[in-house]
């Protein structure tokens, strides 16, 4: 079982996000049973606000026909590191904050999502930006390079 977290700033855009499409792709594929996949956030304000998924989120997952259910956001946790594989961030920002969390990445697990992808680069917060559309599509070119490293 490949254990999978998704994290970004506060848990309600971008990691949910990610961890709803890739949920999809490894259903698509019938690898479902080969993953853990949750998301995470490195700040906990969110969390002692029990704060959901972002509205522009779910109208992009709604719109781009991608089936997800309800999440409240949480913050990383130290344990976190032992227990997953995967530890994918959205931006250098969160690389820093979840090492600060979970100490220095020994094991090499944490990277950004879009290391995996031709042109590495962060995926920008759609609460900043409003764009949820290129938060989408910089997520699916993630998820599709991860599953692509991962020979799945």
């Amino acid at each position: 079982m490949i254990k999978v977290l998704f994290v970004c700033l506060g848990n309600i855009c971008r990691s949910p996000m990610a961890q709803f499409v890739m949920e999809q792709m490894v259903e698509e594929r019938g690898l479902s049973d080969q993953f853990e996949i949750d998301s995470a956030a490195t700040e906990s304000y969110n969390e002692m606000c029990h704060a959901g998924i972002h509205y522009g989120t779910r109208d992009i997952l709604t719109e781009m026909k991608v089936p997800f259910e309800e999440h409240y956001s949480r913050r990383i946790r130290p344990h976190d590191y032992a227990y997953y594989d995967y530890i994918l961030a959205m931006d250098d920002s969160n690389i820093e904050d979840i090492q600060s969390i979970v100490g220095i990445d020994v094991e090499n697990k944490i990277h950004r999502l879009l290391d995996f992808a031709n042109k590495p680069r962060n995926i920008k917060d759609p609460w900043y930006t409003g764009n949820f559309d290129e938060t989408y599509w910089d997520i699916v070119e993630g998820c599709d390079a991860f599953l692509e490293y991962l020979k799945m």
